[in-house]
């Protein structure tokens, strides 16, 4: 069932009405939360033996819509009803436990809902659906909560994490967020802290034993708690093995083509660029990447449940550094230059490669940001670009820094911490444009299998380049979690899924 808008012109607007018993018929209700003033009508459709009957329902009354009053950074404890019964815009989530629908005179919530008279009320990618309705007269109310900035100390007691310090192994960040990592971390389990684009972050390092989450049939592992509280996973398949086969969802190409700096771009820009304005032409966010693609059709599968799409959080982004810098890997004094490199063919090292490979100093912080942070439509950082066809897609790549401060290091092998799955997979970090064979111009960092677990900084993102796609995403600190999780591969962070 889905609500239509009505031909304001004539002010009419017919309905049919079903007569007779219809017995089992559940109903879908669908509206768009981004509603605007406008009449609806309820039409539907079922089908009775070998025929059709069009109809419209009296079953059903979306009696009114409440939202938290206050604001993110300050919610009250208040609710207020919304002008209109317009559904709210912007950051709110629907508080599933004080909406209700009301069966006669029978007041039903939460789960008593569901489980008594088979309503169900879900937020699906800016939709409110409601099924199982079968009662007529049944009148429903809906209670929005306004979204909060998390903090990630709260997260970490949510978790109950516990945080190490330099003397027992974590890096040293400076102040501007950048750490200097010597070394490779094959023994210990750390929980260090750092700073990224929002605040404080709060990062696992080296062979973790509570880091991880379970949602539906898959397991992720905690990289990172994020600045704003959200908490940053990795895929790792259907099972606790880190170097099973399904740690990876597929192989394929970062993008099909790589005779341009355009290319490195997560989303890309016009090729063959050059004068006035021209990097910024190179790297405007117009066009997927072939590895986005990918990611858009596992966000669009089954791997996370539908009803926890909801508790992604689009605001906490991935950095695809696009900084460019002169061919030098010897110059520590090296300056940001859009006028000469990142451009064309132009011989160019990318942000993530001169730490990587220069200052020898790793962030969290994206040094572009308007430009490199892929966020959501809705975010308040970032670009706003992680979205195709208008459709937010809240999934992205880890980062070579990311890498390197979970416990890799130049290129030592480390087959130990935990992001080594013995496969290549990608990051989202450009390292450089060489002049070479088609495949090796534009390169993108990954890491490597076989033992190394190093990340490599030349391989060509083209047609023969196919490395795994471990989707990375973002859960909202506030998801709800099952009782008796302690992050271990026994007792794993397990999410709700009802």
């Amino acid at each position: 069932m889905k609500f239509e808008k009505l031909k304001e012109s004539n002010g009419k607007g017919s309905k049919m009405f079903l007569c007779g018993l219809i017995v089992g018929v559940s109903l879908l209700i669908i509206f768009n939360l981004f509603l605007t003033k406008a009449k609806y009508k309820v039409v539907d459709s079922a089908k009775l033996v070998n025929s059709t009957i069009n109809y419209s329902s009296a079953d059903f009354s979306l009696i009114a819509i409440y939202l938290q009053e206050g604001t993110n950074d300050n919610p009250l404890d208040t609710y207020k009803k919304v002008e209109n019964d317009l559904i709210p815009t912007g950051k709110v989530l629907l508080n599933e436990e004080k909406s209700y629908c009301k069966v006669g005179e029978e007041e039903l919530k939460g789960k008593e809902v569901y489980n008594k008279e088979g309503i169900n009320i879900e937020v699906n990618n800016n939709t409110v659906d409601f099924t199982g309705i079968k009662q007529a007269g049944t009148k429903c109310y809906l209670y929005f909560d306004l979204m909060q900035p998390g903090n990630p100390d709260a997260t970490l007691k949510i978790l109950n994490l516990q945080v190490n310090n330099e003397e027992q192994g974590c890096p040293t960040t400076d102040a501007n967020g950048y750490a200097s990592i010597t070394s490779t971390e094959k023994t210990k389990s750390l929980l260090c802290e750092s700073k990224d684009d929002y605040g404080k972050t709060y990062y696992f390092r080296g062979v973790p034993t509570n880091n991880w989450v379970k949602i539906g049939e898959y397991y992720w592992q905690i990289v990172r708690i994020n600045g704003n509280g959200s908490i940053r996973l990795i895929y790792n398949g259907k099972s606790t093995n880190r170097t099973a086969s399904d740690t990876i969802i597929t192989k394929v190409p970062f993008n099909t083509s790589a005779d341009d700096n355009a290319y490195v771009g997560f989303k890309y820009g016009d090729i063959n660029q050059s004068g006035e304005n021209a990097y910024n032409k190179t790297h405007t966010n117009s066009t997927p990447s072939n590895i986005f693609n990918e990611l858009k059709k596992f966000y669009e599968g089954n791997t996370i449940p539908i009803n926890i799409k909801k508790y992604l959080d689009g605001e906490a982004g991935f950095c695809n550094d696009r900084t460019p810098y002169k061919y030098d890997e010897t110059d520590q004094n090296s300056k940001p230059d859009t006028s000469q490199y990142g451009i064309g063919t132009a011989a160019t090292h990318y942000g993530s490669l001169y730490r990587f490979r220069v200052t020898y100093k790793m962030t969290f912080k994206c040094p572009q940001i308007d430009k490199d942070l892929f966020t959501t439509k809705e975010a308040e950082k970032g670009n706003q670009a992680l979205n195709i066809d208008g459709m937010d897609i809240p999934v992205g790549l880890i980062t070579a820094d990311e890498v390197t401060f979970a416990g890799s290091y130049k290129l030592e092998k480390n087959a130990s911490y935990y992001l080594y799955n013995n496969q290549y997979y990608w990051t989202i970090s450009p390292s450089l444009y060489m002049n070479g064979s088609n495949d090796y111009k534009a390169n993108i960092f990954y890491v490597r299998n076989g033992g190394d677990g190093y990340l490599d900084a030349t391989t060509g993102i083209g047609l023969s380049g196919n490395n795994g796609v471990r989707p990375v995403i973002n859960l909202l600190s506030f998801t709800p979690l099952e009782e008796g999780g302690d992050g271990s591969t026994d007792h794993p962070f397990t999410v709700k899924l009802d």
